[in-house]
């Protein structure tokens, strides 16, 4: 028995409900009509960002057929931090040659996909529409062993798929943010129908597994496990080969005090060269880094510092020695917080919501400031703000006194970095304890036939050469 025939022995463990085949239906039947009020926001968003028209038959449910194996493990990643906190799990399933197949969402996802994970995995695709015929269609092609999903995405046509075909699908990284959780609850029949579909859920936090408990049926078991984002990070920025040097920036950059802005969404570009421009008056050696979110954004960001009296460039533009260095390119971020002094974490200020993660700049032993909407990482940034490794700002001002005050005391500063990096190190672990829970009894079982066979395969050895005596002695 192998890995994939271990997997087939939980079959009769997924049955469906009447409430799911009623939800599916009606589902199947809103699909279309929801799907064309919404295609002219998608379609703009798709002009925007670019790189939709390749492979555009994935999201039809013609993927690509797995390359080195049958039955792999079917991994959904939606973006790029998605993608990137899965990459030490990848790699426990390479060693353990357990095969991988895995989709993506965005465009820019793909891209990073296509340069950095190919390799390691055994397919890889956009996601299709969740829709029958599309998901069928991509089911068919990928026949997996079992489904991960990562965090809170859930598409009832891709689970109900999984459900018919006695498939395990465990949610991994689960969170349940506050506005996730308020949407549920509206109508939690319809909830505990999407939700019964999975074999288990790994959450993040104990707010998350409760708040999963409330939503899920009984017969779905939800373990507390942290964040394989933290995994990831720490693990990034001790192999980190791609990190920037400051010297590449120019001649006054090695000695400078650095700002960065982490993930920045519209608007806050703008606080931060005003931040930049008043702090500078008293610190002429400080430095600005603009990581903007979204990379296609660089029209609109060269048009706001055109405005100010500063000298700027552009990543994809190099000039030496700018006061303000923008990085419009995707997936750069890791390799510019080594070098930062402070981190504003974007996402974070009105009217934006949910924040961007922190744990990166956390890993990387950065003091961490950000705004009052952090909902996405409550949890995490509660404990920061608990030990002195972040700070929360309610508005512009407050950040102003936070970051001229780090500026005056880089002591100060420093420590907070410093309690920021420990209390992710004493929360690492995620990714381990989720692959023991899927994958160790299977390849448990897997080692011990292999060993029963070379048990037996030494027996007849021994025996044979028993018989070759004996015939020796005749």
């Amino acid at each position: 028995m192998d890995v994939k025939q271990q997997e087939h022995s939980n079959k009769s463990k997924i049955k469906i409900t009447l409430k799911q085949v009623c939800l599916i239906f009606i589902y199947r039947l809103l699909f279309f009509p929801v799907l064309f009020s919404l295609l002219p926001y998608y379609l703009l968003r798709m002009r925007r960002r670019g790189g939709y028209r390749a492979h555009f038959c994935h999201r039809f449910g013609w993927v690509p057929r797995a390359t080195k194996a049958t039955s792999p493990v079917w991994i959904q990643a939606v973006s790029v931090g998605e993608l990137e906190a899965l990459h030490p799990l990848f790699i426990a399933l390479q060693q353990k040659n357990i095969p991988v197949y895995l989709t993506t969402t965005t465009s820019t996802a793909f891209r990073i996909l296509e340069k950095k994970y190919q390799k390691i995995v055994d397919g890889f695709g956009y996601f299709p529409l969740d829709f029958w015929c599309f998901s069928a269609c991509a089911w068919k092609r990928i026949q997996p062993r079992a489904i991960l999903l990562m965090e809170s995405e859930l598409w009832p046509e891709h689970l109900f798929q999984a459900a018919k075909r006695s498939v395990p699908v465990y949610l991994i990284n689960g969170r349940c943010s506050d506005k996730t959780f308020s949407r549920y609850r509206l109508c939690l029949p319809l909830a505990r129908s999407i939700f019964g579909f999975l074999t288990k859920i790994f959450s993040v936090s104990a707010i998350d597994t409760q708040r999963f408990q409330q939503l899920c049926p009984p017969s779905v078991p939800i373990v507390e496990v942290g964040n394989i984002k933290i995994d990831a990070a720490l693990q990034n920025f001790q192999t980190n080969t791609s990190e920037i040097s400051r010297k590449e920036l120019g001649e006054n950059w090695p000695s400078a005090r650095i700002l960065l802005g982490a993930s920045t969404w519209p608007g806050e570009e703008k606080m931060l060269i005003e931040l930049f421009q008043k702090a500078k008056k008293d610190f002429p050696n400080l430095r600005l880094i603009l990581v903007p979110r979204h990379a296609e954004r660089t029209k609109e960001l060269r048009s706001l510092l055109q405005s100010y009296s500063l000298s700027f460039c552009f990543r994809t533009n190099f000039t030496p020695n700018p006061e303000i260095y923008v990085v419009n390119t995707t997936g750069e971020l890791r390799a510019f917080l080594p070098m930062a002094d402070f981190v504003f974490i974007g996402k974070s200020m009105p009217p934006h919501h949910g924040g961007q993660t922190p744990i990166e700049a956390a890993a990387c032993g950065k003091p961490i400031v950000y705004g009052t909407h952090m909902e996405n990482f409550s949890e995490i940034c509660n404990h920061l703000e608990r030990l002195h490794g972040a700070v929360r700002c309610a508005h512009k001002k407050d950040l102003e006194r936070t970051i001229f005050h780090w500026l005056q005391h880089p002591e100060i500063a420093n420590a907070y970095g410093q309690a920021a990096q420990q209390w992710l190190q004493t929360h690492q672990g995620a990714t381990q304890r989720i692959f023991n829970a899927i994958f160790r009894r299977q390849l448990n079982n897997v080692d011990k036939i292999k060993k029963l066979h070379l048990w037996q395969q030494g027996l007849k050895d021994n025996l044979d050469d028993l018989f070759d005596d004996f015939g020796d002695f005749e």
